[in-house]
């Protein structure tokens, strides 16, 4: 199912791929830095950190500007500020922060 989203990131496109109420639990134990590429060699510059998450049918992962703190592994969880983007066929979630889901 696609979105028909014009470009850009919105928290309209992350609902449709992760509902509200949908369980998602987090599937990584560490915070992978995202690093700058130049001339197909990777730089020390840090772009972003990226955690691994799943939901029923689904894994996907999830982009932090900052380094987050990750509860553990396969802990509920919920994002603060999901926001997700369709370029061709791929989709590209971002967030803000992620806690335990209560």
């Amino acid at each position: 199912m696609k979105a028909k989203q014009s470009s850009g990131y919105s928290a309209e496109v992350a609902k449709i791929y992760v509902p509200d109420g949908t369980e998602v639990v987090l599937l990584s134990t560490k915070v992978k830095k995202q690093v700058k590429w130049v001339d197909g060699k990777p730089t020390t510059e840090v772009t972003g950190y990226k955690v691994l998450c799943g939901m029923p049918d689904d894994v996907f992962t999830v982009k932090f500007s900052k380094p987050v703190s990750l509860p553990q592994f396969c802990s509920r969880i919920k994002f603060k500020g999901l926001e997700a983007c369709e370029v061709a066929n791929n989709i590209y979630f971002r967030a803000e922060d992620l806690e335990e889901a209560k």
